[in-house]
């Protein structure tokens, strides 16, 4: 039979909190002011290398023990150079990307543009609102700085309950919350292919990418440029249960 959906989630950071430049646009041009030649298709491929790293939840968790803090993120800012084709001086270069971020990486926040405008209509439809975000702790008071933790019914952190995005059980204990919802009548909204597309996917639920750089154009779950097209998509897709 066809179901309607009844809930739409959302991802937090990238998607309804925008940080510019992100945080993979400021390596880039700091790298750049380091002479280290970056060119468009290398900047896009970095990019989308950052969100699939991100999109490993148990990797992610066994190697911030394994190395530590510190020494995580040292070893991400040797990536990230590799990524774009760095060969000398990894080791110091890395400690000098990782210093940089923790010294003058102050980006402006925001939220996302036609997000008020998007959240009211949802709400006058009558969908359940929520927020599944990959933070370690709770973040109501980061909806209330950008003015809109009023508009959800749930807000939910990764590690409240020690699972992260992709892992289908964060999807999974968030819909929990309603009764007699099921995934088929959940769409999750977030710019991580990886991490939020696949993981809603796995969970069930229909994913939307929030991609306004255009990097994921040609994969294989609807991309809107602009939060306000949610509701094109909503309107043009229907689950099947």
């Amino acid at each position: 039979m066809t179901t309607h959906y009844k809930a739409i989630f959302f991802d937090l950071d990238g998607t309804l909190r925008i940080p510019t430049p992100s945080p993979t646009e400021a390596f880039i041009q700091f790298a750049r002011s380091q002479q280290i030649y970056i060119d468009e298709p290398a900047a896009r491929r970095v990019k989308i290398w950052a969100h699939r790293y991100w999109g490993q939840d148990a990797f992610l968790v066994e190697e911030m023990k394994r190395l530590g803090e510190d020494g995580f993120w040292v070893n991400y800012s040797r990536q990230l150079l590799e990524k774009v084709a760095v060969k000398d001086n990894l080791h110091e270069r890395a400690h000098l990307v990782r210093e940089w971020f923790g010294s003058e990486y102050v980006p402006a926040v925001q939220l996302a543009s036609g997000a008020v405008e998007l959240l009211s209509q949802l709400r006058q439809e009558g969908y359940i609102l929520g927020v599944i975000s990959n933070r370690s702790q709770p973040f109501h008071e980061v909806l209330e700085q950008l003015e809109i933790a009023d508009w959800f019914d749930m807000t939910l952190a990764a590690g409240e309950i020690g699972y992260w995005k992709p892992n289908a059980a964060i999807f999974n204990h968030a819909r929990s919350l309603f009764a007699d919802l099921s995934a088929a009548e959940c769409v999750y909204v977030g710019d991580n292919y990886f991490a939020d597309g696949i993981g809603a996917s796995k969970a069930g639920m229909m994913p939307i990418i929030f991609d306004p750089e255009e990097l994921y154009g040609e994969m294989s779950f609807p991309c809107i440029g602009e939060l306000g097209q949610v509701t094109a998509v909503l309107q043009n897709t229907v689950s099947v249960g």
